[in-house]
């Protein structure tokens, strides 16, 4: 991630788990979501659906950010599982008044010294916007701050507004994301020949994070 002239490529492990805590502000019907979800852990992400907000980072394939500043824009792209790609427009546009809720919404960014703030709305509901399932609704406000303090490290922090799902605004904590000079993003096919079989919901009843490893 760079402002020079030309493309800038980074390619950047997995950063966060869980960003809410005890202290998150959760309104009572996304409390029981949240609680639902730490038992049925069928997220949408582990059948090869895009996630948004920081779920998009939390990958053993790593995340690559290219940056083209003659375009004015920052790509994301999220190739292990869904073979999706999310972009940030860095061009000073708002968002526009009318948008159709998508799992990675519309994303505008801009620099607050070597801090890339980046504001987006327009979610739909289909996806975990962390590992652990913190709720949200189409009202959901996501803002993320970036900063690479050195050369191979990227803190990342976020922070939440829904009044659908929590009765106050809050932040994450910070979380560390490390660069990978030589890392390639993993060709993960998503079909259902790559499925681990105990993870297709019908087969079991509930699944343990503990005990099989998930995507």
């Amino acid at each position: 991630m760079g402002r020079a002239p030309g493309a800038k490529t980074a390619t950047w492990g997995s950063c966060c788990g869980n960003l809410s805590n005890d202290k998150t502000p959760f309104q009572p019907s996304a409390k029981t979501v949240f609680a639902y979800r730490a038992d049925n852990q069928f997220e949408p992400r582990t059948r090869c659906h895009p996630s948004g907000g920081a779920r998009q980072f939390v990958t053993p394939y790593g995340s690559e950010l290219v940056e083209f500043p003659e375009l004015k824009q920052m790509i994301i792209f999220d190739i292990g599982g869904p073979h999706t790609f999310r972009t940030i427009y860095l061009d000073g546009r708002t968002h526009p008044k009318d948008m159709r809720p998508t799992f990675y919404g519309h994303s505008i960014g801009h620099w607050e010294g070597d801090t890339l703030v980046v504001d987006t709305v327009g979610f739909n509901e289909r996806f975990w916007m962390d590992r652990r399932g913190s709720p949200h609704t189409t009202q959901l406000h996501f803002i993320e701050r970036f900063t690479r303090p050195d050369h191979d490290t990227m803190k990342y922090q976020v922070t939440v507004d829904d009044p659908g799902a929590y009765t106050a605004t809050w932040s994450s904590d910070t979380f560390t994301m490390t660069w990978s000079p030589t890392a390639e993003l993993f060709e993960y096919v998503c079909q259902q020949s790559n499925y681990a079989h105990e993870l297709m919901v019908g087969t079991l009843g509930t699944v343990s994070r503990f005990e099989v490893i998930v995507p």
